[in-house]
């Protein structure tokens, strides 16, 4: 907690990007489930992990950090995805479907349009 609020005092949003996080953790009994919640699994099963290059709350160096211990990973990046990167594409919808299958993922990266940023009028 002191680490985050630390990094809000200059980060864009402040704390505003974990809302309703810390600030529920007082006040909802049991909502930190402890350190041992935050161990980094361990395990060979087969696992995908799908990774958006915009994706501004799971970011790219944290999914490497908390995944090191899948020795049976599976990992594609998502050019210009965020977060929410399941339906932004055909290919990526077929590359879950192929995974569930059972079948090997050879694509190591699938590219989508840039987000328009831009306000609309």
């Amino acid at each position: 907690m002191a680490l985050v609020t630390e990094q809000a005092k200059t980060s864009l949003l402040g704390l505003a990007l974990n809302f309703p996080m810390p600030h529920l953790n007082k006040a909802v009994k049991g909502l930190d489930l402890g350190d041992s919640f935050r161990e980094h699994p361990i395990s060979d099963v087969p696992t995908l992990l799908l990774t958006g290059t915009l994706d501004g709350r799971t970011y790219m160096g944290s999914q490497k950090i908390a995944t090191q211990g899948l020795s049976n990973l599976t990992q594609v990046t998502i050019k210009n995805a965020g977060h929410n990167l399941f339906m932004v594409s055909p290919q990526v919808t077929n590359t879950i479907k192929s995974f569930l299958s059972g079948k090997e993922i050879t694509t190591k990266s699938i590219s989508i349009d840039l987000p328009n940023f831009s306000p609309k009028k």
